[in-house]
């Protein structure tokens, strides 16, 4: 196999291994959620850190997560099918990482973030999905992301992995 060819079969496998992992990414939730669940109600998350653009910032990103497949529609709050409430319960940021030398480095840090959160079927007055520590982190290096660019990446796999959990009980 020539060199050229061996680098265009490459670069072909890595474009298909990148648009088929594209297509994962994304998921509907047609069929995933009982059939009477039209409107969904999502109050801004509840605080207990002292974190104050967290709550607004994970209601944000879990509602623009369920419209997004189109089949669920944002409800009021006394006539919704059902209601996903929430609360930041935890925020810490902490070392995970020590380089080596004279003195103590740091070179890597975790932000973690923890939530309680319920979703509810009002039609059929059940909970459908209940976790009092919903929890998600990322490690980042401070030379290179600050701490708030950190926790919006845990805020966005915290969305991801709530609508998914949610959606599995389906």
């Amino acid at each position: 196999m020539s060199g050229h060819f061996r680098v265009s079969l490459m670069r072909l496998i890595l474009a298909a291994l990148l648009l088929t992992g594209e297509g994962c990414r994304y998921y509907s939730t047609t069929g995933r959620l009982p059939a009477h669940i039209k409107t969904v109600y999502i109050p801004t998350f509840e605080n207990d850190t002292a974190e104050f653009y967290l709550p607004q910032l994970i209601t944000d990103q879990v509602t623009e997560r369920f419209l997004s497949e189109g089949n669920l529609r944002l409800g009021e709050s006394e006539s919704a099918d059902a209601a996903l409430i929430g609360r930041v319960r935890r925020y810490y940021e902490e070392a995970e990482t020590y380089g080596r030398g004279e003195a103590l480095n740091v070179s890597g840090r975790r932000v973690t973030i923890v939530l309680e959160v319920e979703f509810d079927d009002r039609v059929e007055g059940k909970t459908l999905f209940q976790n009092r520590n919903f929890s998600r982190w990322v490690v980042y290096e401070p030379d290179k992301e600050a701490e708030q660019d950190a926790a919006i990446r845990v805020v966005t796999l915290l969305a991801d992995d709530l609508i998914s959990s949610i959606l599995q009980q389906w």
